[in-house]
């Protein structure tokens, strides 16, 4: 900042040349002014930000009064309901259905409404209720990519296909979500590496900082916007869809947490859908 700061008032002269060679006046812009005005631009992300992101809205959760309560689906609103056996499993559900609704220019949705396109997902798309059953209390399988990939593609209304990344690695995959986001389509993205968890950080727009706030594994979120920032640390930032809430990943810690194992770089990956 501070190189860019310098150049930036020693560039700025008090007089310019018009065609014929003579300077004309300009009055010199006071340095207070100037720091006031690069902080603020500065602060506003206009001068190091660079974000790509979904055109418009991401997808409402309203109850029954019409209140907003979450930003895509927590699958945790589950446990209360006669799906409460896909509720610590069913992640991958609930990024294919959000994505879906988006897909179709749904804005909203009531939490109601919801429930029963679940349902639906459960009882059409195969082996859902086996893969998301709990054995011994902690194992289960959990929704696969090629259940995702069905659902998407089993909606005539939104005419795309979808398959998944995860035979490519890591190769292009975050210039591909980039990709998507600028065509205006969410990216579901499988977080897995076996007996590790990654961070994920909320926003603090006030400090303008990342905050560490939770961690997970084996889990599907959206992501729903990449923004790229000229600092030291977090300077890729992916922005996410999960448990009703936005939360942000660090790509670099992403790739970290991934490692070097094919397993991971298979099953850690993306659905593809164009």
């Amino acid at each position: 900042m501070r190189n860019i700061f310098e150049t930036n008032l020693s560039q700025l002269g008090c007089y310019c040349l018009n065609n014929n060679g003579y300077s004309i006046g300009i009055p010199r812009i006071s340095q207070a002014l100037f720091t006031q005005l690069f902080i603020f631009f500065y602060n506003a992300k206009i001068i190091d930000m660079k974000a790509q992101e979904l055109a418009r809205e991401y997808i409402q959760i309203k109850d029954d009064n019409g209140k907003v309560i979450g930003c895509g689906f927590n699958q945790s609103w589950l446990s209360n309901t006669d799906l409460k056996g896909l509720s610590n499993q069913c992640c991958g559900m609930i990024s294919a259905i959000d994505c879906g609704l988006y897909l179709a220019n749904k804005t909203s949705i009531s939490k109601h409404d919801y429930l029963q396109l679940c349902r639906t997902f459960s009882n059409t798309i195969v082996f859902t209720k086996l893969f998301t059953k709990e054995f011994f209390g902690t194992i289960s399988i959990g929704i696969l990519p090629f259940q995702i990939c069905r659902y998407i593609n089993s909606m005539r209304s939104i005419h795309m296909k979808a398959k998944w990344n995860g035979i490519h690695g890591h190769r292009n995959m975050l210039s591909t979500m980039e990709e998507m986001l600028g065509n205006n389509i969410p990216v579901i993205w499988g977080l897995y590496r076996y007996n590790h968890r990654i961070t994920l950080y909320s926003y603090d727009s006030i400090n303008d900082a990342y905050k560490a706030t939770a961690s997970t594994n084996s889990h599907y979120v959206n992501a729903i916007a990449i923004i790229h920032n000229d600092t030291q640390i977090h300077n890729t930032m992916i922005k996410v869809s999960s448990w009703g809430q936005i939360f942000y990943i660090d790509y670099d810690e992403y790739l970290a947490y991934v490692g070097k194992s094919i397993i991971s770089k298979f099953c850690s990956n993306i659905v593809v859908i164009n």
